[in-house]
């Protein structure tokens, strides 16, 4: 069978693994800023309901509340001690870096949600990946916190840290220096070598400015793709490495349309999720071709 009969042959549905919903999961856990990460559980179902309600009525996918952590753990690290004066190195040091705020969704399959109820609940807003793609949310790059592409990616933020304008600025300090020695001597000089020198230390501060610019955008653009990007450790790759995110660094201002599905449990904890959420439809201005299904109807049965 030739190449062009086979890829028609079994070929047209997707693996088990992709989605065309993409999961906002309204009881993900809160972050632990001791620990710059999430903590274990989700948010009580309370929380959840009431996040998702609101949600819906803004129609607003809103930036997360804090920065994505990634960790990084060199061999070696050598960075200069003001109490030592001195330069020390220490070895098998995990350094962090910080991100642009995101907003999140989970390209999760329907057979496999159920896998990521213990962390993020049982409520969740699936939307369309094609509205996800077209507000620009992208896949996130994710990477063993120890590997050698993390750690090109922090080395090029520490020579953008050092490759500031203070070296510009401190050759124009000397030609100034020099200038007032000039002007201070009591001998006849060639005025115009003033000028000239003058002329010289307008053009470094100009050339400073342009270089400190130029590196504030690289940062900003930095930090940007650093929102995509996810650090793990080997203990997590059952954890964080299968949540398979997306992300985008604006807010979601998404339309009823966008919607695929609302999945929440029928109770919890003597509240009754599902019947009051059924009630709250009309408000919500949902039409019936938006399902909303029960937790328990859809994934435990």
């Amino acid at each position: 069978m030739s190449p062009q009969s086979l890829s028609g042959v079994g070929m047209r549905q997707p693996p088990g693994t992709v989605s065309r919903i993409l999961w906002h999961f309204t009881g993900g856990p809160r972050w632990n800023s001791a620990i710059g990460r999430q903590e274990a559980r989700p948010k009580p179902s309370d929380e959840a309901y009431k996040a998702l309600l609101s949600i819906l009525r803004s129609e607003e996918l809103r930036l997360g509340g804090y920065r994505e952590v990634v960790k990084v753990q060199l061999p070696k690290l050598r960075k200069y001690s003001s109490q030592t004066r001195r330069v020390e190195e220490r070895k098998n040091v995990t350094v962090t870096m910080y991100s642009s705020p995101v907003c999140c969704l989970s390209d999760i399959p329907i057979a496999h949600l159920s896998y990521h109820a213990k962390r993020y609940g049982k409520i969740a807003i699936g939307f369309h990946r094609e509205a996800a793609v077209r507000h620009g949310f992208n896949p996130v790059f994710y990477t063993l916190q120890n590997t050698q592409v993390i750690r090109s990616i922090r080395r090029v933020f520490v020579r953008l840290e050092n490759l500031g304008s203070n070296r510009v600025d401190d050759v124009a300090d000397q030609i100034e220096s020099a200038i007032q020695d000039l002007e201070e001597l009591e001998c006849d000089h060639d005025s115009s070598v003033e000028q000239y020198l003058g002329v010289c230390v307008d053009d470094l501060r100009d050339e400073a400015s342009e270089i400190e610019e130029a590196v504030s955008r690289a940062q900003k653009r930095l930090e940007g793709f650093l929102a995509f990007v996810k650090t793990f450790d080997r203990k997590e790759f059952s954890s964080i490495y299968c949540e398979r995110e997306w992300r985008s660094t604006k807010p979601f201002y998404f339309e009823v349309g966008d919607i695929a599905m609302v999945v929440l449990p029928r109770t919890g904890r003597g509240h009754s999720y599902f019947n009051d959420f059924v009630r709250s439809a009309r408000t919500l201005k949902l039409p019936p071709t938006i399902p909303a299904v029960p937790w328990e109807d859809l994934i435990e049965h």
